[in-house]
């Protein structure tokens, strides 16, 4: 029987007496980056580095979303993924009742403008390996928002089969309104944060913008939760 080629490696550097890994492609046609076959972040901890690999799992599945699509000229549902809050069946919640949403939000919000080109955005999520991005309106108040979904769908979309060269051009060339969300709920910071994990798990959000009257002060997340659980 034959060996089955496993076409995924890591990149590995000791340099400055530091470990670090990214996930490679061993052979990449037509989707290098500056030659280079690499396909992720830098990740310098076991945290990260987990992260990463989420991230991957999610643009796989992006991926294989918009090859049906094109295939069949049918969009595919996403799967349904219960938020790291929700209870399992039958149990109970384990949110302190008396935590509000300051207590678990991100206050540190990178934002965008709807006329940024979505580049702009990818490379904000990549370099602070975060997965939402708010955009603003002229007056400061929330437009919309830009998930790294968003911009994998709406590129490969665009692109699909074309390599990276033209997936890299597609996000230099449209701007962050043409694949952002403009449905967007969001949060006063002051709210139970119960019922905010509901609200995420019943319209199945990754994230809610944190609003004080109009003026964005933060962003809760799926990750907000996870860090929270885990104390």
């Amino acid at each position: 029987m034959a060996e089955e080629i496993v076409n995924l490696g890591l990149d590995l550097d000791e340099r400055s007496g530091r470990r670090s890994v990214r996930v490679k492609v061993n052979d990449l046609h037509g989707y290098t980056r500056d030659g280079v076959p690499t396909v992720s972040i830098v990740c310098d901890d076991v945290r990260a580095f987990d992260r990463e690999v989420e991230r991957l799992h999610e643009e796989l599945d992006t991926v294989a979303r918009a090859g049906r699509e094109a295939l069949t000229g049918e969009a595919s549902a996403a799967p349904a993924a219960r938020p790291p809050d929700s209870p399992p069946e039958g149990g109970k919640s384990q949110l302190d009742a008396n935590l509000r949403v300051a207590d678990a939000m991100t206050r540190d919000v990178q934002t965008v403008d709807r006329n940024d080109r979505i580049s702009v955005a990818d490379e904000l999520m990549r370099a602070g390996r975060f997965r939402h991005v708010v955009v603003l309106e002229d007056d400061g108040r929330v437009a919309g928002v830009v998930s790294h979904r968003d911009i994998v769908f709406g590129a490969v979309a665009w692109t699909l089969g074309q390599g990276r060269a033209a997936h890299d051009k597609a996000l230099d060339a449209y701007p962050v309104k043409e694949v952002m969300s403009t449905d967007v709920a969001t949060v006063d910071p002051g709210a139970p944060l119960r019922e905010a994990a509901t609200l995420m798990a019943e319209r199945k959000l990754g994230c809610l913008p944190v609003v004080e009257g109009e003026t964005l002060v933060g962003i809760l997340t799926e990750g907000d939760f996870l860090y929270l659980l885990a104390g």
